[in-house]
């Protein structure tokens, strides 16, 4: 008679987990907000905290905590300008005059270049969050979530 192979279920759990785990992370949608719903304060689960002001440029401290530690971003104060991603002609690439958006690219000022800090900002929970990530595939890559200060 033939028998059929018996697959151990930890053999059959261990492959299928990542594939559950990678529909998780790619669920999270993002939302299109104005510049002005961005513009404000807002903090991270760990102390990290990010200042947008309207003339597109920000302040930030914090952005080398545990949960961002892969960002490679500098820690203290640091600055530079903002904008949202936009596709156009030129490709996908930040621009600081589109006037609304789902992703938030952070430049940082020329003191900060050394760095190699690779942090984004999808815009998720209908505008209510700031999802750190350096992977434009998943929108909340880093799983620190920045939610606005009141």
């Amino acid at each position: 008679m033939f028998n059929s192979p018996v697959l151990p279920a930890r053999w059959i759990g261990a492959a299928v987990a990542p594939l559950l785990l990678l529909t998780a992370c790619a669920t999270e949608d993002t939302a299109k907000v104005p510049a002005d719903r961005v513009v404000g304060q807002w903090k991270g689960p760990d102390g990290e905290k990010i200042s947008f002001s309207s003339d597109r440029q920000f302040t930030a401290s914090g952005l080398d905590s545990k949960g961002l530690a892969e960002a490679d971003c500098p820690g203290g104060t640091s600055a530079g300008g903002w904008g949202f991603f936009v596709d156009d002609a030129n490709g996908s690439h930040m621009s600081k005059t589109a006037e609304s958006g789902s992703w938030i690219g952070l430049g940082l000022a020329r003191e900060y270049w050394d760095r190699n800090c690779m942090l984004d900002l999808a815009v998720v929970d209908g505008g209510n969050t700031l999802c750190a990530t350096n992977d434009p595939d998943v929108p909340c890559g880093l799983d620190v979530r920045f939610t606005r200060e009141k």
